[in-house]
């Protein structure tokens, strides 16, 4: 089976840079919210190696999903990279209290984002 990396962005351009610089080694998962990232790690279909992480979404916004993860113990199982267009410190401290890998912040290159991706790998 493909090793899958779930990216959660309400831009589908995002989604779709991300999907072109790693779709030849992972399976791309796309969410448009944070609901939808549950919704995968609910369901195992896939073996999800890691999950890149907008903060702000509709309904589900990636702080509601990083508190799920939080409550449930899942940051060792699945590493999170969070890709954010806000790079206030308060933002990015906030988001470090959490157990994620590391932060990113758009725009970026396909090879910023496939090196935050091998760093996802590693630590797994």
């Amino acid at each position: 089976m493909k090793k899958a990396i779930i990216v959660a962005d309400d831009s589908m351009i995002v989604k779709n840079i991300i999907e072109k610089a790693l779709s030849d080694e992972y399976l791309i998962l796309k969410a448009n919210n944070g609901k939808e990232v549950i919704n995968y790690i609910i369901k195992k279909e896939y073996e999800i190696v890691g999950i890149l992480l907008d903060l702000n979404m509709p309904e589900y916004d990636g702080f509601m999903v990083l508190n799920y993860f939080k409550n449930n113990n899942l940051f060792k199982k699945y590493p999170v990279s969070i890709i954010s267009g806000d790079d206030t410190k308060e933002t990015i401290d906030k988001a470090f209290a959490y157990d994620i890998v590391d932060m990113l912040n758009k725009p970026f290159s396909s090879n910023n984002i496939k090196s935050i991706v091998n760093k996802m790998i590693n630590i797994r």
